[in-house]
């Protein structure tokens, strides 16, 4: 069995567990502490990275129902409607000076050749549909389940990693993808509270979306005073898109 091939029963299972391990948490984690000292009005974090949006309205609609559920109990401002996303593969993540260009690793022809890489990869690939939901949780952040009756998310996922060079391809046990949408983050807080609140989300009903387009994207978090706003007032840059076949 190749890795883009694990079985729907592992993967719900995998998502069994990660709810059990948040249900016995004694206490959430901050994950988006950007920078501490002096210097952190300077510093900007850039994710470079390949996603899928959620361009259905519908969908779109019920994640904002659901971050709004939750709104007194995360210690940040929810992830934009129009920047939810399902995230494919992480390229890396380049912490900068404000004003100064990204590394040389990342940089104009660097990034082209990326793109073009994924273009050449997915040009072949129809669309597919997705179920999102329930929810669930990571000790950093409120979730919500991606489940890929199909298989088509793992071979999609599969394709764009092998066409990247390795330093845009680190090493990653595939069993460690969960796909998942980010509704928001915790902070740092008691988990117990939070368990109780998320139970009757649990058993919501999956929404349908169709998976129409892949992004490759440049996400930038900017260190700001209120650190609610963290991820309101994050810029995404878009360096290319690929459109599915129907």
């Amino acid at each position: 069995m190749s890795r883009a091939d694990l079985t729907v029963n592992e993967r719900l299972h995998t998502y069994a567990e990660t709810w059990d391990a948040f249900s016995r948490l004694d206490q959430t984690r901050d994950s988006l502490v950007v920078w501490r000292g002096g210097l952190r009005s300077w510093v900007t974090v850039c994710h470079l990275g390949f996603i899928i949006p959620i361009e259905d309205g519908a969908a779109a609609s019920q994640l904002a129902r659901w971050q709004a559920a939750f709104r007194p109990w995360l210690r940040y401002d929810p992830q934009p409607v129009d920047r939810l996303h399902v995230s494919l593969h992480h390229v890396g993540m380049v912490r900068r000076l404000v004003g100064l260009p990204l590394p040389r690793r990342w940089q104009g022809e660097r990034l082209t050749h990326l793109a073009a890489e994924m273009r050449g990869a997915l040009k072949d690939f129809a669309s597919f549909d997705v179920r999102i939901g329930p929810l669930n949780a990571f000790p950093t952040a409120l979730i919500a389940e991606v489940h890929d009756d199909s298989l088509c998310l793992g071979r999609l996922r599969a394709a764009v990693r092998r066409a990247l060079p390795t330093l845009a391809r680190p090493a990653e046990p595939w069993a460690s993808y969960l796909p998942h949408v980010t509704l928001s983050y915790w902070g740092e807080q008691p988990a117990a509270p939070l368990v109780e609140a998320l139970r009757p989300f649990r058993d919501v009903e999956p929404v349908s979306v169709s998976v129409n387009c892949v992004k490759f994207t440049w996400y930038t978090l900017n260190a700001v005073l209120d650190k609610r706003k963290l991820l309101t007032t994050a810029r995404e840059n878009v360096i290319t898109e690929v459109h599915l076949h129907k």
